[in-house]
């Protein structure tokens, strides 16, 4: 599995502190004709109300994008990504948002054991796949940080042939992550 490259975006995991994610999900708005596609698994933003694909990895997250329902020529419509350009109408995005969830995700390169809980990475961010739906978002490992950046590793997804521990296992680990760079933890308000 981790022995090679497929990123393919945020998966919900778990509330940390907790059992398995109930994967509750909030509703956003996302503009009519929005010009870029946004895929199950990418991390996204506010943008003046409007929820769009991070474009950088500065950004500060609202979460991760689950698909969108909204209505063309007064048809429902239902899709695991956003197409960029659509026209539409009652446009909903539903996003993971909470203050405590975990993502299974892949990194684009070698981790260890010693990034676990020690380090912060940004985010690949990769072209999703129009066919399937799945983001291209992955951990971006060469950027290792004790400073500010969009994810930090708390463990490794145990499924066989992810074994961080070996070698030939690590070399695109597949991991278990939090949101460090949310909307939630730069909130500031004026209370006077």
């Amino acid at each position: 599995m981790s022995t090679s490259k497929a990123l393919d975006g945020f998966r919900p995991s778990r509330i940390r502190g907790s059992g398995a994610n109930s994967t509750g999900n909030s509703e956003y708005r996302i503009a009519s004709g929005y010009n870029a596609n946004i895929f199950t698994g990418d991390i996204v933003k506010n943008v003046a109300g409007y929820i769009n694909v991070i474009t950088t990895t500065t950004d500060i997250a609202v979460g991760v994008f689950q698909g969108c329902n909204y209505t063309v020529d007064g048809e429902p419509k239902f899709s695991k990504y956003w197409p960029s350009g659509t026209s539409a109408s009652d446009i909903k995005a539903l996003v993971v948002d909470g203050p405590s969830p975990t993502f299974i995700v892949q990194a684009d390169a070698s981790c260890s054991v010693g990034d676990i809980n020690s380090y912060n990475f940004d985010v690949t961010l990769g072209a999703g796949s129009t066919v399937t739906g799945k983001s291209g978002f992955g951990v971006k490992a060469a950027t290792r940080t004790t400073g500010s950046a969009m994810v930090r590793p708390i463990g490794v997804f145990e499924v066989p042939g992810n074994d961080i521990d070996v070698a030939a296992e690590r070399a695109y680990p597949v991991l278990e992550v939090r949101l460090v760079q949310t909307q939630d933890a730069y909130v500031s308000t004026d209370l006077s």
